[in-house]
C-alpha cells in the first residue's frame, strides 16, 4: 500500500535546533514531510523537497509554525491568541509546554505521531501572537484541508 507524502515547505518547524549530538545551534527547519501517520523528515526546504518520489503533494506554509498537536488543540488556540506575548515560534512552543499542553522537550522528528498543528503568525499590528489555523490528525487534515482551507495552493509536485 502506498501513502500520500505531504511535504511542507517555507514554515518554522520549533523545537528542533539543537544538534544533539555536539549541542551546536542549527538553523531552525522551515519543513516538513509526513505520510500516513508518521512525520517522515525535518530540515531545509532542499533537503525535505529531496524525499519526494515524484508524487507529493506540496504545501507551500507560508511562514506558518508546525508544532505537535497539543492535547487540547481549542485551549491552546484560544492561549496563543488571547496572551499575544508569543513573539516567535520557539516562544509559541514554550507557551504550549509551559501551559501543560505539549510534554517538556516534544517536537517533531521523523518517526514521530504526524499528529501536528498548524499556526499562521498574526499580521503586522497584532501583537505577535499566532492562530492556529489548521489540524492534522493521524496523517489527515481534521481541521483546515490542503484543498479547500489555508493550503488552498497547494500542487501536486
Amino acid at each position: 500500500m502506498t501513502h500520500e507524502y505531504v511535504i511542507g515547505l517555507a514554515g518554522v518547524v520549533p523545537g528542533n535546533v539543537a544538534d544533539r549530538a555536539g549541542g551546536a545551534q542549527l538553523p531552525m527547519p522551515t519543513a516538513l514531510a509526513w505520510a500516513a501517520d508518521r512525520v517522515l523528515a525535518v530540515g531545509s526546504d532542499a533537503a525535505v523537497r529531496a524525499i519526494s518520489r515524484g508524487d507529493s503533494i506540496f504545501l507551500d506554509l507560508d511562514g506558518c509554525a508546525v508544532t505537535p498537536l497539543p492535547v487540547d488543540s481549542v485551549r491552546a488556540g484560544r492561549l496563543v491568541e488571547l496572551t499575544g506575548a508569543v513573539a516567535g515560534a520557539d516562544d509559541l512552543l514554550e507557551a504550549l509546554i509551559g501551559a501543560g499542553l505539549l510534554g517538556p522537550g516534544e517536537g517533531l522528528e521523523p518517526g514521530s505521531a504526524a499528529d501536528l498543528a498548524f499556526w499562521a503568525p498574526a499580521r503586522a499590528g497584532a501583537g505577535g501572537s499566532w492562530h492556529l489555523i489548521a489540524v492534522v490528525r493521524s496523517g489527515a487534515f481534521g481541521e483546515g484541508d490542503e484543498h479547500h482551507g489555508p493550503f488552498s495552493d497547494a500542487v501536486l509536485g
